[in-house]
């Protein structure tokens, strides 16, 4: 019965750890991820493109899956687009609670008085 018990804790810790580094590599995206530019037309559309350049009084609009050619009179602005800001993943937020929390017990390791009359 105790073999049994082991076993189910030691797959509960490895699906405990299967679960943090899923969260922490979530946490993480690429520094240029989402960044381009953002086209704003006259009739209230907007368009996400990942570059844009004028060919005379054309507007050339590339995507990741097509190309488009809208006309300059339609757009309205440009701006560039920023990457949405990621906060911080579980291994950032506690990476220095856990070492502060390992000097601490050290110390009082170290600190702890020895049994038998002590040296």
């Amino acid at each position: 019965m105790r073999a049994g018990w082991r076993a189910g804790r030691r797959s509960g810790a490895r699906v405990i750890f299967l679960l943090w580094l899923l969260a922490m590599f979530l946490g993480q995206r690429p520094e240029g991820a989402g960044a381009g530019e953002t086209i704003f037309l006259k009739d209230g559309r907007t368009i996400q493109a990942d570059k844009v350049e004028i060919v005379g009084d054309t507007l050339r609009i590339e995507k990741p899956t097509e190309t488009i050619d809208i006309p300059r009179s339609e757009v309205l602005s440009i701006h560039p687009s920023t990457p949405p800001q990621v906060s911080p993943g579980p291994a950032d937020v506690y990476r220095d609670t856990t070492r502060q929390m390992s000097d601490k017990i050290r110390r009082e390791i170290e600190h702890r008085p020895r049994a038998g009359g002590g040296r």
